[in-house]
């Protein structure tokens, strides 16, 4: 090259620092050139350099606050020692490739925004100009990306569209609004100038800057309420293609327009009739062919395939870098708009069940609102049978099996899926993990790794569970590795993405039960608060669905049943024992019991067999055979109790610290560790007893069955308090905690019980020992003796309404050194990505953090911040799906 390139950074966007301009930024910047008027190009950008055209869609598109700074084609601007020009790109009417050049030596650099070298009806030709650096987008950077003849294609197209109308049926294309839109209006115009197009309401305005432009465009109509659709053809954004009003048109024929076409199932994908492969982008063979017109020094990718376009042009003796490795893709999005997705796959599922899954669970994620995705779920679920619909409830509800099928798991944690990813894409694991830099997100990652590397089948939901079921009978983990990652090389990556989701337990699709059960009532046709009773004491949504087939008077019959463990009702923070006396005292009095430092727990017996089932549901009886034995033989009827497993010794309680031991240790080892750390279940309630569902019976009723039953050592029930004042209460809780208790716990007695849920009948009081239950999302080396193992913790709570963990914090103290060896070795084997002394984690480690106060801040994106926060426990017996949320946070904040 002879002389120093010019810099490039790429940071959200690509900067060019000594110019001290941004090359479509992602973010809003102080100085910004914009190639063209697509809106994933357009930012809050307070100075912006374009093309004239540009500029003037930008202002009849957009109306941006800025600066615009028009210029010609060809035409010169001198800024900084620098000389600024643009030359068509050929991607869209207006859109600009920017040459720049240093003045003291003459160092140039092109960076060609998004282009294509075929020639369009709708733009400028493409120029290709000689610099130094090339910086260029490589949507299509795979040689499989070579795209058909546009004449075929459009005679293709002219062809569907004629036979449609030939037919009585309503041809509908789906394409971008700004650039393919026209294009297709002009060249079938050609073929068929007879024809009338309908445009929506996007593409009508983009089409009126053409026709004020001088573009030859054919007759159109604007779609309205009233539009008659007979004998013509409409042009549409991807997303209003599944309107309401499109979709009562009827017959209609729908086509997607999109580069991806090419791929051999698109139809699937795009839920379209026809695919057409018309690209306003270059496709691979003039990726290469435009290298060579421009001839670089140096070449650096960005978008789509950058990083193998880049390894292949290296390949081929070209210096070649990419700048960055994500997708852009043309997917459905709720605007229609032209998107630079992140994260979509670029090939195409097999034609199966699991992969209509996958889509809707990306169309899930993207759609806005509470509204339109249990709309979009109930007309997803409606044309599922009995068994199909139970197994994508269950699913989509992050478990592999239902509840009512017992207690059972796959058993494959991060680790495993992590070796089976390495060997189903021929990747090391190392690469796994660099595949997940800054993703946080195992399902994304798994995406990541499997792009272009996998030959996806179809697969039905049955056989994804009964892929489940082979990996809970594996026996041991190179045999569980094994069959998952047989697995994974037959998927397509968006469904190995669900199905990392599904083995994970968190689909992070902002669909919550509640959301689930109501699109269950939509497409059942009953009332949504029936299929939430059911749902509340199957547990299991997937059930619950086949349960619904009979309609309101089978979801009425639903009750306990034991050995299903149904969800632990949840008591609500309060602040004071005043709250509790104006919420409780209606009676005179109120209901108050010890809020025990223990396991929640729930023990299920019927006959000989007894089981014990934790908050989050997973069995804890061979942990604690000393308390199976005992109710086998003591407890004379046949019960599902409600209660807290403390540790008790020495004639006193002990902590949690003490209790937690004893979790994780399995049937066949650690026999002697049950006398070491004794336990006894405290029972206070009763939900079922020898057949007969309570849950419905007030609480002094269950309380007055609960006290006719014989229960024996080491089993006992639960003291209750009535307070009759405030001064009652506080003094209640001040007794409470002298005897080495949490706080605490406030019932009516006239509440009835409700699985699951976390209402107003059931409050705790827990003031001056507050905690909360987050998860680590970052792990980070400690100091001085602790500089080997990682010992600081980064915890984040949960924002409800969007599913995103937040953060409040970082603790590091409280632990011993044993546990942070274990944390270790665990965050080690769960790393997600790593940036010097921090690891990004999977968020699956649960800890009980205490603090003095909590108060606004900006420190962290929950907007709070903790107060001298240290770990009180590691909680293994919750998970992810139950930390606290934000809102509680926010609230003992005093912002709630």
């Amino acid at each position: 090259m002879g002389r120093t390139p010019i810099e490039v950074v790429f940071r959200r966007g690509v900067c060019l620092p000594e110019a001290d301009v941004w090359l479509d930024p992602w973010d809003g910047r102080e100085r910004a050139f914009v190639s063209h008027a697509h809106s994933d190009h357009v930012a809050p950008h307070q100075e912006i350099l374009c093309s004239s055209v540009t500029a003037d869609f930008l202002a009849k598109r957009f109306r941006p606050s800025g600066t615009i700074l028009p210029l010609a084609f060809g035409e010169v601007m001198e800024r900084g020692g620098f000389r600024f020009r643009l030359h068509p790109a050929g991607h869209i009417l207006g859109s600009a490739q920017l040459h720049v050049e240093r003045i003291r030596d003459g160092a140039s650099l092109l960076y060609t925004g998004d282009f294509k070298l075929r020639p369009g009806l709708s733009s400028e030709a493409a120029e290709p100009v000689a610099a130094d650096t090339l910086i260029m987008e490589t949507t299509y950077g795979l040689p499989r990306y070579r795209f058909p003849p546009a004449d075929a294609v459009l005679a293709q197209m002219t062809a569907f569209a004629a036979d449609s109308l030939a037919e009585g049926a309503v041809p509908m294309f789906a394409a971008y609004s700004l650039g393919k839109a026209q294009e297709l209006m002009l060249a079938l115009g050609q073929r068929r100038p007879e024809w009338t197009f309908i445009l929506h309401d996007s593409a009508a305005r983009m089409t009126t800057v053409y026709e004020e432009m001088g573009y030859p465009i054919p007759p159109w109509e604007k779609l309205g309420a009233s539009t008659c659709f007979a004998g013509k053809v409409v042009i549409a954004p991807p997303s209003a293609i599944r309107s309401q009003q499109l979709r009562k048109v009827r017959p209609r024929v729908t086509a997607m327009v999109s580069g991806w076409g090419i791929d051999p199932a698109a139809r699937f994908r795009y839920q379209v009739d026809e695919v057409f492969p018309l690209s306003d982008h270059a496709d691979y063979d003039d990726l290469l062919r435009y290298v060579g017109l421009v001839n670089p020094a140096q070449t650096l990718t960005l978008h789509g395939f950058a990083s193998e376009f880049a390894r292949d042009l290296r390949s081929r003796g070209r210096e070649a870098w990419a700048l960055t490795g994500h997708n852009q893709l043309e997917l459905f999005s709720r605007d229609g708009v032209e998107s630079r997705d992140l994260e979509a796959a670029a090939s195409v599922p097999a034609d199966g069940e699991f992969a209509v899954l996958a889509a809707m669970v990306e169309r899930l994620r993207d759609l806005p609102g509470k509204t339109a995705k249990v709309l979009a779920l109930a007309e997803s679920l409606r044309g599922l049978d009995d068994g199909r619909i139970s197994l994508a409830l269950t699913f989509l509800s992050g478990r592999p099996f239902g509840r009512t099928e017992g207690v059972r798991t796959p058993q494959v944690g991060w680790v495993i899926l992590r070796r089976a990813l390495s060997q189903a894409a021929g990747l090391t694991e190392a690469e796994v993990r660099a595949a997940g830099v800054g993703q946080n997100d195992g399902p994304r990652t798994v995406r990541l790794c499997l792009e272009g590397r996998v030959q996806p089948r179809p697969w039905m939901l049955a056989e994804v569970r009964g892929l489940f079921e082979s990996l809970a009978e594996a026996s041991g983990p190179l045999e569980k590795t094994r069959v998952l990652a047989e697995a994974l090389r037959q998927m397509h990556p968006s469904e190995a993405a669900l199905l990392a989701g599904i083995l994970g337990g968190e689909l992070r699709i902002g669909v919550q039960q509640g959301m689930l059960e109501e699109a269950l009532a939509r497409a059942r046709e009953v009332p949504v608060g029936e299929i939430r009773h059911a749902h509340m004491l199957l547990g299991d949504l997937g059930a619950t669905a086949l349960l619904a087939r009979g309609g309101s008077a089978a979801l009425r019959q639903a009750g306990v049943t034991p050995f299903v463990p149904v969800a632990c009702m949840l008591a609500s923070p309060a602040e004071a024992a005043g709250e509790i006396w104006e919420r409780l005292c209606g009676q005179g009095e109120v209901w108050l019991e010890d809020k025990f430092d223990g396991i929640r727990a729930q023990l299920h017996k019927a006959g000989d067999r007894v089981e014990i089932f934790s908050r989050d549901l997973r069995p804890l009886h061979f942990e604690f055979p000393d308390l199976v034995e005992p109710a086998r033989r003591h407890l004379g009827a046949d019960v599902v109790l409600d209660g807290e497993i403390v540790a008790h010794g020495e004639g006193r309680r002990l902590t949690f610290h003490d209790l937690q031991k004893r979790l994780g240790r399995k049937r066949d080892g650690d026999l002697f560790f049950g006398p070491e750390v004794p336990v006894r279940f405290v029972v206070f309630d009763l939900l079922w007893k020898d057949g007969e569902t309570l849950l419905h019976h007030p609480l002094v009723e269950r309380r007055s069955r609960l006290e006719g039953l014989s229960l024996g050592a080491p089993f006992e029930p639960l003291a209750v308090v009535r307070a009759r004042s405030e001064q009652e209460i506080e003094e209640a809780f001040q007794w409470s905690r002298r005897r080495g208790n949490e706080g605490l716990i406030a019932k009516d007695g006239g509440s009835s019980y409700a699985p699951g849920r976390r209402g107003m009948a059931w409050l705790k009081l827990k003031k001056a020992m507050t905690t909360l239950d987050c998860v680590v999302v970052r792990a980070e080396e400690g100091h001085g003796k602790r500089s080997h193992v990682l010992s600081d913790y980064t915890f984040a709570v949960r924002d409800e309404p969007s599913g995103r963990l937040v953060i409040l914090g970082k603790a590091y103290s409280g632990l011993s050194d044993a546990e942070i060896e274990e944390l270790t070795e665990h965050f080690l084997e769960t790393t997600l990505s790593k940036r010097r002394r921090v690891r990004e984690v999977v968020p699956e480690v649960v800890l009980e953090i205490a603090f003095d106060s909590i108060r606004p801040s900006q420190r962290h994106d929950s907007g709070l911040a903790l107060r001298f926060p240290r770990i009180k426990a590691i909680r293994r017996d919750k998970t992810a799906a139950e930390i606290d949320t934000l809102a509680t946070a926010q609230k003992l904040a005093g912002l709630g």
